[in-house]
């Protein structure tokens, strides 16, 4: 645990209860914690510290902040456009192909504005999936948009190119990334990580080289895993390792998703849009019971909202689904409780999303749990005006919290978010730069998609 020192910030949350995640210190009905700097310095009851700022949490539950290790936030702008989308062409046609429209400022905009509804919604850490990286200087623009925000970001440089997979396109890329990362070095709040190239799209030549570059300069990695077959090819390649997050992979077979647990890697999934995809679904319990460490995504804001209390929501109820289809048709029916059936609980899902997903970006070891010496990412859920559920107050945080519940956020000891409202962000600067996002690439683009509101 690092030292601490008399002039560092103090912050003292009093009389929540404590879902830690962490195994040595379990739940706390009621309990505090107790933040100096940057990281948690002290969990447990009645806490006191009188130099501290003190948060009165009674009646709230605290959980570690939660982590999308799945976003394209450059696409919260175009929220809606795929809402009714059904096949991939139709991504390409209605969002994607939207992409070149983009400028400088519009990649700056729509990533501000994104961010800020993250960070609204509890989520203190995202892996952001920039595979909209157009010129050294769009790069630059969504890192200073994160910047401003101050969420914990790990960016993934997008190292797509044009569509035809180009391996030309590649030099700018690889020589730009080495710059920033050497810029950005491996702490704070702001990471760079390397987004590669669709494997569908390009030459496995093509992907040993950005993984053999990510690796010397100790780089986090993920990529769209869509078609069969992509994690036996990087095994049999020598490049699988569990520095590299896909997402997806609901094509996956247990062969390959042992490859995965085998290496310590994990997956992340986005249940809304590859449900709403019409993607199989049955990788999620295959995955848990496989040992691979799922994490959880909202993918494209072209599609859902930026809500991961409902992806794990669904996520829960897709998992007890495909539970409940084989007991079903192996004649169990009706349904009893049997060993290891049903699979998973709703606290399963916070785990996903807190101590799985730090573990997706590379901060496994300081991230993801409310235990002394942890990065202090914290969120306040207020149940009130209708009251808790009665039970595991996990349930309550998967089954029933909205991003309008949450009542406080904190982000590596700062109060991002107090009594419901943001402390130095503001949600009407999320609203005006997706206006003006809007307003310049559909100008650009020629004219509006029907039902958008300029």
């Amino acid at each position: 645990m690092p030292a601490t020192h008399a002039n560092e910030s103090r912050l003292l949350i009093k009389g929540a209860t404590v879902l830690t995640m962490d195994p040595a210190l379990g739940d706390l009905t009621t309990g505090d914690i107790l933040v100096v700097g940057d990281r948690i310095s002290a969990v447990g009851p009645e806490l006191s510290d009188p130099a501290a700022e003190v948060i009165d949490a009674r009646g709230m539950i605290a959980i570690p902040g939660l982590i999308d290790t799945h976003m394209h936030a450059w696409q919260t702008p175009l929220k809606g456009l795929h809402a009714s989308g059904w096949t991939f062409d139709d991504y390409q046609s209605r969002v994607f192909c939207l992409r070149e429209h983009f400028g400088v400022e519009d990649i700056h905009d729509a990533t501000l504005a994104g961010s800020i509804e993250m960070l609204d919604a509890g989520v203190t850490g995202v892996l952001d999936f920039c595979h909209n990286v157009m010129s050294p200087q769009h790069a630059e623009a969504a890192l200073n948009a994160h910047r401003a925000t101050g969420q914990r970001t790990l960016w993934a440089y997008g190292m797509l190119g044009d569509l035809d997979g180009s391996p030309q396109e590649d030099g700018w890329r690889l020589d730009h990334i080495r710059a920033l990362r050497e810029e950005t070095g491996d702490g704070g709040l702001l990471r760079i990580g390397m987004a590669l190239a669709s494997i569908e799209r390009g030459s496995m030549g093509r992907i040993d080289k950005e993984i053999g570059l990510a690796r010397e300069l100790g780089m986090r990695m993920t990529l769209h895993q869509n078609p069969a077959g992509q994690i036996r090819a990087l095994h049999e390649a020598g490049l699988l390792g569990p520095d590299i997050v896909p997402a997806h992979a609901n094509a996956a077979d247990d062969e390959e998703l042992e490859l995965i647990a085998a290496c310590g890697g994990g997956i992340s999934f986005t249940p809304e849009c590859e449900f709403g995809g019409g993607r199989s679904m049955t990788v999620l319990n295959r995955a848990h019971r496989a040992g691979v460490t799922p994490s959880l995504g909202i993918d494209t804001p072209a599609r859902v909202p930026i809500d991961l209390f409902a992806a794990m929501r669904l996520t829960f109820l897709l998992m007890r689904s495909v539970d409940a289809f084989d007991e079903r048709e192996a004649g169990r029916y009706p349904l009893t409780r049997r060993p290891g059936i049903p699979m998973v609980e709703p606290r399963h899902m916070l785990e996903y999303a807190t101590v799985n997903a730090a573990r997706a970006i590379g901060l496994g070891d300081d991230l993801g749990r409310l235990a002394p010496g942890q990065l202090a990412d914290i969120v306040l859920v207020d149940p009130e005006p209708y009251g808790v559920a009665l039970g595991d107050p996990a349930a309550h945080v998967v089954l029933r919290t909205q991003p309008r519940d949450v009542d406080t956020v904190v982000v590596g000891g700062t109060v991002r978010k107090r009594a419901g409202s943001l402390t130095d962000l503001d949600r009407a600067d999320a609203g005006a730069a997706t206006r003006a996002v809007r307003e310049r690439i559909f100008a650009d683009a020629g004219s509006a998609p029907q039902g958008v509101a300029r």
